[in-house]
């Protein structure tokens, strides 16, 4: 059995992830980022950003710069994510912005 969090599957010279485990932590962790693409890889950097489960692109400027946001239920899971992202061969830079991290509760 694979543990949960894994980097596996290696394409366009990027490793995928797989994600947590459909078990939910009790926490809710969101992380904003700014990354910087080679204009043309633009669309590859932009389909793998969207392939990460949680992830969403929220604006792409024509230099190629691209703001987008993770969510998960661990900081973990953010931070594998990131990790399988940062080392496409399309980036120049990855840089993170925001990270807020917030406990479920039940009502």
């Amino acid at each position: 059995m694979m543990p949960d969090n894994v980097l596996t599957n290696e394409q366009n010279g990027v490793s995928q992830y797989t994600p947590d485990s459909s078990e939910q932590s009790g926490e809710y962790h969101v992380a904003s980022f700014v990354a910087h693409a080679v204009i043309t890889q633009l669309a590859e950097v932009q389909e793998q950003i969207k392939q990460l489960k949680g992830a969403e692109i929220h604006a792409v400027s024509p230099e190629g710069k691209i703001v987008f946001t993770i969510e998960d239920y661990s900081q973990k899971g953010i931070g594998e994510k990131i990790d399988a992202l940062k080392y496409h061969t399309g980036l120049y830079n990855l840089a993170p912005v925001y990270h807020q991290f917030l406990p479920e509760t039940t009502i």
